[in-house]
């Protein structure tokens, strides 16, 4: 096909991508679960009450539970005893993730807190041994063999969490509340007490540091990740691909923990678009490992135009430069004030670009809703998420302003936190929606669109 490009098309062969590996499979579960886990844990440990707090934590164990069940319903030869071990796995894998989290009580007040972690552990493998003795009793599930590009989900996943954490410490100015790195308080980042990071959640202590353990989190999932191409992923680029996200996560902690003991804005400022960039590149490894991807039929292919891919790619590098703004606006706005010069220059160049980022955004939507298949799904989530994106905007500039103009300066408004922190989250889907949709618009081009009469009829 002319003028299509290597990263466009299939590998000559798919087997090893497409191939049911049970210990992917089994790592892409056991990661899976253990992000629902952390997301409820972290909920939980806000101190948002009793009984909201147990159901958060029941929710949890459910995740495991359930997590242990599609193990085995994914394995179609899976009885109760052979569903057991599949589920157990899946809880050894995500009780070896947990260590991020319950090595710290064995710096906690608690009596026995070697007895504690191991039995917590235990209790990971046995409940997801339960959910896999359960679910080898209903009928089992067919998988495509996608594995490769769920795990690549599973990682944007964990990094969208981390983007979360991210920006309620920044929205908390908590960025400084823990005050050295890579230690936490003198203590090893993993063996700092839970029990004084949850002691007062108005030092800031908790979000800080449980950011550094979501950002370990993603670094281990991008080890895991750049292993998994390598092994299954025979395109050059693609290999290249997993190493440079590995290396972007090792920049991005580096970073963190730079802005820490340097009292760097700057490197705060990238540490902020940096996450977002990683965020988007996990979901083109997803896309691009994908069945459909790599199964693509000449049937399947769209008559889209060049002018169409060429403004959805122009979508995503506008979107990199309004983020690149927003975060130096919020940063700026966090050290300095909203009235300050600077901060107003920002906020105006971000109020302008995300007007011209609208208009992009919709015109890709409308444009590629007019599809059918994959594009039309993009095409309709671009319009929801810049929608969305232009009121949280709005709150998120209300909200600053309200702040800033009340007598009550000591804390700040978590109504504020919210807002701010959920426009900075559906940034990076949206950067992550755009990117996806100026994949497949470059995919599924049609044969005839590549030739001039077609561009020049679009």
């Amino acid at each position: 096909m002319g003028g299509m490009h290597p990263w466009t098309s299939a590998p000559k062969s798919c087997d090893r991508l497409l191939t049911d590996s049970r210990a992917l499979r089994l790592l892409s579960i056991g990661f899976a679960s253990t992000a629902a886990m952390w997301a409820y844990s972290y909920l939980a440990m806000l101190q948002p009450g009793l009984v909201l707090g147990e159901v958060l934590f029941g929710l949890a164990v459910a995740s495991l539970f359930y997590g242990g069940m599609m193990a085995s319903r994914f394995d179609l030869g899976a009885d109760f005893g052979r569903g057991f071990a599949q589920g157990a796995c899946v809880g050894f894998i995500a009780a070896l993730l947990n260590l991020l989290l319950v090595a710290s009580l064995l710096k906690s007040d608690l009596a026995g807190g070697g007895i504690w972690i191991g039995g917590i552990l235990l209790g990971c493998v046995l409940v997801a041994g339960l959910g896999g003795a359960f679910g080898g009793l209903l009928k089992p599930r067919r998988t495509t063999g996608a594995w490769v590009s769920i795990f690549c989900w599973v990682a944007a996943g964990v990094t969208f969490f981390m983007i979360i954490t991210g920006g309620i410490v920044t929205g908390f100015q908590a960025g400084l509340a823990v005050p050295d790195w890579p230690n936490s308080f003198g203590h090893n980042m993993l063996l700092y007490p839970l029990s004084e990071m949850v002691a007062d959640l108005n030092t800031g202590i908790y979000f800080e540091h449980a950011h550094r353990l979501a950002g370990m989190f993603v670094g281990i999932t991008s080890i895991v990740l750049c292993i998994v191409v390598l092994r299954f992923d025979h395109r050059g680029w693609a290999r290249l691909l997993g190493g440079l996200i590995l290396l972007l996560v090792i920049a991005q902690g580096v970073m963190g923990g730079l802005r820490v003991t340097e009292l760097n804005i700057g490197l705060a400022i990238v540490h902020g678009v940096v996450a977002q960039v990683i965020l988007a590149l996990m979901a083109t490894l997803a896309v691009t490992t994908s069945r459909r991807w790599l199964h693509l039929g000449e049937r399947d292919k769209l008559n889209v135009s060049k002018v169409e891919w060429t403004v959805a790619f122009t979508l995503v590098a506008a979107l990199l430069v309004q983020l690149g703004i927003g975060a130096a606006y919020r940063h700026l706005v966090s050290e300095l004030g909203p009235r300050e010069g600077a901060a107003m220059a920002l906020l105006m160049g971000h109020v302008t670009m995300a007007v011209l980022v609208a208009v992009i955004a919709v015109a890709v939507g409308i444009q590629s809703s007019h599809h059918k298949g994959v594009l039309r799904t993009c095409g309709i989530l671009l319009l929801v998420l810049v929608g969305l994106q232009l009121l949280l905007g709005v709150g998120a500039l209300v909200a600053v302003l309200v702040a800033e103009s009340s007598a009550e300066t000591a804390h700040v408004s978590t109504l504020e936190v919210v807002v701010t922190s959920a426009h900075q989250a559906n940034g990076a889907l949206l950067l992550m929606a755009a990117t996806v949709c100026a994949l497949w618009t470059r995919r599924l081009r049609s044969a005839e669109s590549d030739q001039p009469s077609a561009t020049l009829a679009a």
